[in-house]
C-alpha cells in the first residue's frame, strides 16, 4: 500500500517544483500544479502569493509597470513585494503572481545621499554603458530579450550592482536567464575587492528536457578613489570577470564534445565501422519475410 503524503508535504513539494522552474515558464508550471496537486486547496491564493514572492527574488524577475521596471532582488527589497528603483527614487509595489508593478511611491528617504550617492550615480552611468556594449537590449529584429541593471548603496557605503537579463523564446521551446550581482565598499579610499556571483539557467525542451545551470563566484582587486575613476575601475573589472566566465563556458562545451562525450560513449562500435543501417533494414525485412 502506497504511503500518502500529508497536505503540508504536498505543499512543500509543489513549492520546490515552482522554485526550480526555469526563467519565463513559471506561469505554465503554476497551471500544471493546480491540475495535479490534490486537494486543489493546497495551491491556494495565499500559497501562490508566498511562493511567487520568493521565486521572483530567487530569479531576479523583472517587474514592469506603465513607466518603470524594477529588479525583484534582495538588494532592492524594502518590504515584501516592495522594491526600490534607485534611479527614479521610487518604491515599486508588485503583484507577485502577475509580476507587474501595481503602485509607485516616493522613496527619497531610502536613497543614499552625499558622497555615497555620488558613487552610486557614477556606477550607474558606467553600468549603462557596459550593458549597452555587452548585453542584448531587445532592439534587434525578432529579439525576445529583456533586461535591466541597477546600482544600490547603503548608508555605510556598501555598493551592490545587480544585473538581470532574460532571453525567452517559448514558441521555439527554449528559455534562458542571466543573473549577476557584485558588491564592494566605498566608505574609504584605497585598495579593496569587488566580489560577485554569476548564475545562468538555460532550458531547451523541444522533444526533450535539457537544462544548464551554472554558478560562478569570483572577486577582483579594485581601487576606490573619486567616484568617476572608481566607477570605471569597477565596471572594467566586472567586464573582465564576466567575459572570462563566458569564454570558459564556451571552451567547456568544445571540450565536452571532444573528450567528455567520447569517454561516455563510443562514436563507433567495437568493430570501428559505422553500422550500415540501410543494409541492416533489408536484412531484417528478408528475415521477417522468411518466417
Amino acid at each position: 500500500m502506497s504511503e500518502e503524503y500529508t497536505t503540508e508535504q504536498k505543499a512543500k513539494l509543489a513549492r520546490h517544483f515552482l522554485y526550480v522552474t526555469p526563467h519565463g515558464e513559471v506561469k505554465d508550471v503554476v497551471k500544471d500544479l493546480k491540475k495535479v496537486v490534490q486537494p486543489s486547496s493546497i495551491i491556494s491564493d495565499a500559497w501562490l502569493n508566498e511562493s511567487m514572492t520568493e521565486y521572483n527574488k530567487r530569479k531576479f524577475e523583472i517587474a514592469i509597470g506603465d513607466n518603470s521596471k524594477v529588479i525583484c532582488c534582495p538588494q532592492a527589497e524594502v518590504a515584501p513585494n516592495k522594491y526600490l528603483h534607485p534611479e527614479k527614487k521610487l518604491v515599486c509595489l508588485i503583484d507577485p503572481v502577475t509580476q507587474k508593478i501595481t503602485q509607485e511611491s516616493d522613496a527619497s528617504h531610502l536613497v543614499g545621499s552625499g558622497q555615497n550617492e555620488e558613487y552610486r550615480k557614477a556606477m550607474s552611468a558606467k553600468l549603462k554603458e557596459y550593458l549597452a556594449g555587452f548585453y542584448e537590449d531587445g532592439s534587434t529584429p525578432n529579439s525576445v530579450v529583456k533586461g535591466v541593471g541597477s546600482v544600490f548603496v547603503s548608508n555605510q557605503g556598501q555598493i551592490a550592482i545587480v544585473i538581470s537579463y532574460k532571453n525567452l523564446n517559448q514558441s521555439n521551446h527554449w528559455t534562458g536567464g542571466w543573473q549577476s550581482e557584485w558588491t564592494l565598499n566605498v566608505s574609504s579610499q584605497g585598495n579593496t575587492k569587488v566580489e560577485g556571483r554569476i548564475r545562468i539557467n538555460v532550458h531547451y525542451y523541444e522533444d526533450g528536457n535539457v537544462q544548464l545551470n551554472s554558478t560562478f563566484n569570483e572577486s577582483g582587486d579594485v581601487t576606490v578613489s573619486d567616484p568617476a575613476s572608481t566607477a570605471k575601475n569597477v565596471m572594467d573589472k566586472i567586464a573582465v570577470l564576466e567575459t572570462d566566465f563566458q569564454k570558459n563556458l564556451d571552451e567547456f562545451y568544445v571540450k565536452m564534445h571532444d573528450s567528455t562525450f567520447k569517454k561516455m560513449r563510443r562514436f563507433y562500435p567495437v568493430t570501428g565501422q559505422k553500422l550500415d543501417w540501410k543494409a541492416r533494414v533489408h536484412s531484417l525485412i528478408a528475415e521477417a519475410a522468411s518466417k
